[in-house]
């Protein structure tokens, strides 16, 4: 990973779903750009090996087992960020999701209610519980993902699409009403990214031929959604307010 400047020095960031895929990437190029990063999770299984690694790298990064669905294990775990780093926090980035698939006629109260709890209403209480922080040291950012099928729904994602909907709606009256004490809150849109738990949504050969069909013609990286949060988290995008920003490869566009 190339990184171009330091531009998060010494900002402690709060990354939510860090053990893996997407969230790992994102904690790991702000580290990696200066900042102090909090890495949440609610697996300390999947969370600790990850945080030793990354910290063998000689990034600032502590742990935190957290389940972002529980409003008081929110409002705890950031009080905890900001003892333990000494500094309020500076930086959000709202990445945990739980979902799962299928048809509508198979969807539950227990899908219904842990998608919308993790995906959802988890942002309301991180946000909730950050924004004071983020006043007291004079401003701040806050990055949500939300994600294509926000856009372009597909057939068996009704609840995560409603969801990734509902993420977008969040992140632009947040903006609104936190204009006034200058956090920013925006949104980073991915598409299809090469994780292991989204390529395992598809057999081989449909997973060739969409990958073939991008504009780009790849999947994305972890890299590539992480690089648009740093964007989105320094003073790169200071007068970024409110803003959806797409990053798939172009698929929104057309496929080739």
């Amino acid at each position: 990973m190339t990184v171009p400047a330091r531009r998060l020095e010494g900002v402690v960031c709060v990354v939510t779903g860090a053990a893996r895929g997407i969230g790992v990437a994102i904690a790991e190029r702000l580290a990696a750009e200066g900042g102090r990063v909090a890495a949440w999770d609610v697996s300390e299984r999947r969370l600790d090996p990850t945080v030793a690694e990354l910290r063998a790298r000689g990034l600032d990064v502590q742990g935190f087992v957290c389940d972002v669905g529980s409003r008081q294990a929110v409002t705890d775990a950031m009080a905890q960020v900001e003892q333990g780093f000494g500094a309020p926090v500076g930086v959000l980035v709202n990445n945990a999701v739980w979902a799962r698939f299928g048809a509508l006629a198979e969807i539950d109260d227990e899908v219904v209610d842990r998608t919308l709890a993790v995906g959802l209403k988890a942002l309301m209480w991180t946000t909730q519980a950050a924004a004071p922080q983020m006043r007291r040291r004079g401003g701040g950012s806050i990055v949500n993902l939300s994600s294509v099928s926000a856009l372009h729904p597909q057939a068996s994602s009704i609840v995560y699409a409603a969801m990734k909907g509902g993420v977008l709606g969040l992140t632009k009256a947040a903006a609104v009403e936190l204009s006034p004490d200058r956090i920013r809150v925006n949104a980073v849109i991915p598409g299809m990214v090469g994780t292991p738990a989204s390529k395992a949504q598809f057999d081989a050969v449909t997973l060739a031929q969409r990958e073939a069909a991008m504009p780009l013609g790849r999947f994305g990286d972890p890299a590539d959604i992480a690089g648009a949060v740093a964007f989105l988290a320094s003073e790169d995008g200071a007068y970024v307010q409110g803003a959806e920003l797409i990053v798939d490869g172009g698929w929104t566009v057309g496929t080739r």
